[in-house]
């Protein structure tokens, strides 16, 4: 959003506080994923037998793992809506139309790959909504 802030409209006051918002949302975006890592790492079996002890053992780690997954989720809309109460109906608007168009080249980009991956059976078509 920030490196399209002329075409969106944004002024130095909004650009200002996005960037401050921003800050914030990647120092609790890091906490999480340090989180996230450290209990990837202790759900690796490492040593000995993998049976129903062990198995029942990681139902903690993984309970909490699926947790860190949705509070990445929940930070993320937060955020999202804390920045929305920045920028008016319009600058949503555009934004939403930019990040869509560049969303659907990088998918075009890829197109041609992936039918490749999948051909002869199947082939990517495009679809609008």
């Amino acid at each position: 959003m920030l490196s399209h802030h002329a075409e969106i409209g944004l002024t130095p006051e909004q650009i200002t506080r996005l960037i401050d918002l921003n800050a914030e949302y990647q120092a609790s975006l890091t906490g999480i994923r340090v989180q996230f890592a450290q209990v990837t790492e202790q759900l690796e079996h490492k040593r000995g037998r993998l049976d129903n002890d062990a198995l029942v053992a990681r139902k903690e780690l993984l309970d909490r793992h699926a947790e860190l997954f949705r509070a990445e989720e929940d930070l993320f809309f937060s955020y999202g809506a804390h920045g929305h109460e920045i920028l008016t109906d319009e600058q949503i608007a555009r934004i939403d139309q930019i990040y869509h168009a560049e969303k659907d080249a990088r998918l075009a980009e890829l197109l041609p790959s992936l039918n490749n991956a999948v051909a002869p059976q199947f082939q990517f078509t495009t679809a609008t909504a």
